[in-house]
C-alpha cells in the first residue's frame, strides 16, 4: 500500500512539473527539483527492490521477518516523503482535493502506524540483528 501512494504521487506530480511553466521553462527542468524528484525516485525503486527480496527469500523457505520489518519501515518512510514533496511541488492546487495529492499526505501517515509502527519496526530489526551477532 505504502509503494503504490507513493507511486501515485509521482504519476500526480510528475506530469505537473513537467507542464507547469516558471521563468520561461518546465519546473522539472530547474535541477533543484530534479533532483529531488530523482531522490524520490530512487527511494522507490528500492522498497520495490526490497519487497521482492523479501518475497524471495520467504517463497526460498529462508528467514524473511528482519527484511519483511525493514521493507514496511522503509515503505512507510519513502510514502511520507513522497507524499509532503509532492505536496510541496504542487504548491497551492496540493492542498485542493483536485488532484489526490492531499489524500495521498493523509493515508501514507496510517503505513508508520498499522501492522506495527515504526518503532515496533525498528525494534524488531534490532532484536533481530542482535540475534545474529551473538
Amino acid at each position: 500500500q505504502q509503494l503504490g501512494i507513493a507511486k501515485g504521487c509521482m504519476d500526480i506530480a510528475l506530469p505537473y512539473l513537467m507542464e507547469r511553466k516558471q521563468f520561461g521553462q518546465a519546473i522539472a527542468d530547474f535541477q533543484g527539483i530534479q533532483h529531488q524528484y530523482a531522490q524520490v525516485a530512487t527511494e522507490i525503486h528500492a522498497v520495490e527492490v526490497m519487497t521482492y527480496n523479501a518475497c524471495r527469500m520467504k517463497e526460498s523457505g529462508l528467514p524473511f521477518v528482519k527484511e519483511a520489518s525493514m521493507v514496511k519501515l522503509y515503505a512507510s518512510q519513502v510514502a511520507e516523503k513522497a507524499a509532503s514533496k509532492t505536496i510541496e511541488w504542487l504548491g497551492g492546487i496540493g492542498f485542493t482535493k483536485d488532484l489526490l495529492a492531499e489524500k495521498f499526505y493523509r493515508d501514507c501517515k496510517v503505513g508508520s502506524i498499522y501492522e506495527g509502527t515504526s518503532n515496533i519496526q525498528l525494534q524488531t530489526i534490532a532484536k533481530l540483528i542482535q540475534s545474529e551477532y551473538r
